[in-house]
């Protein structure tokens, strides 16, 4: 399991953005489908009209632009932050918006109006966790596997400028803040 976490960590970006892409093209389609079978209460696959699978197959081609315009492929998982969650959302917005704008536009048979709600939502879950859990796993592989050896640092100074110098060594992946030191007393 090490070994793997560890080839994760030294694919090369683009590796890790083809990656990232991948995963995103087929959860872009399986949130589709579980919209629908959400809305409809049972696993729902489009047997009789072809215009509304081939419209839900075709669903990454209009949402992986929309991603790549709003940064997502450019972030680095190891630092995805809630800036990371906000862009997220933006693009799942526009994303559903057109999606549902393309399917009434196209006069597709079957679609009801809240699967494009619900399939808003499972985007953003979807999306969303997939970085979030990627950036756990890959700072507890870090962590646990040695490759980066922190050393553990005391701050002088408990003040505003304390906290952000120990959010920024936080970040750094060097140093891992253990306690703050200060001679101010109401602090």
């Amino acid at each position: 399991m090490l070994v793997m976490f560890q080839n994760l960590i030294n694919l090369s970006r683009i590796n890790k953005k083809s990656l990232m892409l991948f995963f995103d093209f087929f959860a872009v389609i399986g949130s589709l489908f579980a919209a629908f079978s959400i809305r409809l209460g049972y696993f729902y696959y489009p047997t009789g009209d072809n215009n509304l699978l081939l419209l839900m197959i075709a669903s990454p081609i209009l949402a992986l632009p929309i991603f790549a315009s709003f940064g997502m492929y450019r972030e680095v998982i190891r630092y995805v932050g809630f800036n990371a969650l906000w862009h997220i959302n933006q693009a799942a917005t526009l994303y559903a918006i057109l999606w549902g704008l393309v399917s009434f536009m196209i006069d597709v048979e079957g679609i009801p109006r809240s699967v494009i709600l619900i399939n808003w939502l499972v985007v953003i879950i979807v999306i969303g966790s997939s970085r979030f859990f990627a950036r756990w796993l890959l700072s507890e592989s870090i962590i646990n596997s040695g490759l980066f050896q922190k050393t553990d640092v005391v701050i002088y100074g408990a003040g505003s400028a304390g906290r952000q110098l120990s959010t920024a060594l936080k970040e750094s992946g060097d140093y891992r803040p253990v306690a703050f030191i200060d001679d101010a007393s109401e602090v």
